[in-house]
């Protein structure tokens, strides 16, 4: 199913119409907050919609249906923020439990339902590129909602289409939801936290590259450090709008010193078009 008719179903009727005269535009994500009007992204901006707002006992009822009418079933990863089904990323705010990080919420106020599409033939001739003298360890950068997980999923798949063998660690299943082709040479952990992704492909599967999306945590990171002293390839994404952004981040900057990454996939977006700059790293 297209993620947009999915994100519609879990909608009130009352906005099926008014989301539907959007579908052309292939709106990224869809947000809902408690008292406003609900809008699309797309364009590179929001584009709201003159319906009226929904009340918290929807988002109740959105949150129901997307967990099979089971929220304790997706407890454990609605404590991170967000969670996962199929091709649609939602996420949550609201009133938490106890002031500390992974507590839960007692109320929502507002979610974001991310809609992952594939966009194959986007960025050409990266994969080639990243190959030419043997792959160079890539670090995919752009800020939130720029088209990393995007760009991510593209490439593994050029690169497992090529003949490389692509191990990816599907932490949140984003990159692999919804069946996406992530190519023939591909084999996908999903499910599993990064480190320990990471040791199990490289156990059991004998990689080439490694792929995952979103490397922030302190676990992460060490995973990245591991796979890069195996000898192994690495293609990830991060959060920062440029290599100056990213270097004022000490955990990335630690990785860029120590040689872990040596090319940076910087994606920019203007006039609401994404362009792919591969740079390296000096």
């Amino acid at each position: 199913m297209d993620p947009f008719t999915a994100a519609i179903e879990l909608m009130p009727r009352k906005y099926e119409a008014a989301l539907k005269a959007h579908e052309a535009f292939r709106p990224e994500e869809l947000r809902l907050r408690v008292g406003r009007e609900p809008s699309l992204l797309y364009g590179g901006r929001e584009h709201f919609l003159s319906v009226g707002p929904p009340g918290e006992d929807e988002l109740v009822r959105i949150l129901e249906k997307a967990t099979g009418a089971s929220l304790y079933s997706a407890a454990e990863a609605m404590r991170r923020g967000y969670f996962c089904v199929g091709a649609l990323r939602i996420g949550i705010c609201g009133r938490a439990t106890s002031g500390r990080a992974g507590s839960g919420f007692g109320s929502y106020t507002s979610l974001c339902i991310r809609m992952a599409r594939e966009h194959k033939g986007i960025c050409p001739g990266i994969a080639d590129r990243l190959c030419a003298d043997g792959f160079a360890n890539t670090l995919i950068i752009a800020p939130p909602g720029g088209g990393k997980t995007t760009a991510l999923r593209e490439l593994i798949r050029q690169l497992a289409d090529g003949g490389r063998r692509v191990g990816v660690i599907d932490e949140r299943c984003e990159l692999s939801g919804g069946a996406f082709d992530l190519g023939r040479c591909s084999d996908v952990i999903a499910g599993m936290d990064k480190l320990s992704g990471a040791l199990l492909l490289l156990r059991s599967m004998d990689p080439q590259i490694v792929a995952a999306d979103e490397i922030s945590a302190p676990e992460d990171l060490q995973a990245a450090e591991d796979v890069f002293g195996c000898g192994v390839g690495l293609l990830a994404t991060a959060h920062a709008a440029d290599r100056e952004d990213l270097m004022r981040r000490r955990s990335y900057r630690r990785l860029v010193e120590n040689g872990v990454f040596s090319r940076l996939l910087v994606i920019r977006q203007q006039g609401g078009k994404r362009s792919y700059e591969l740079e390296k790293i000096a």
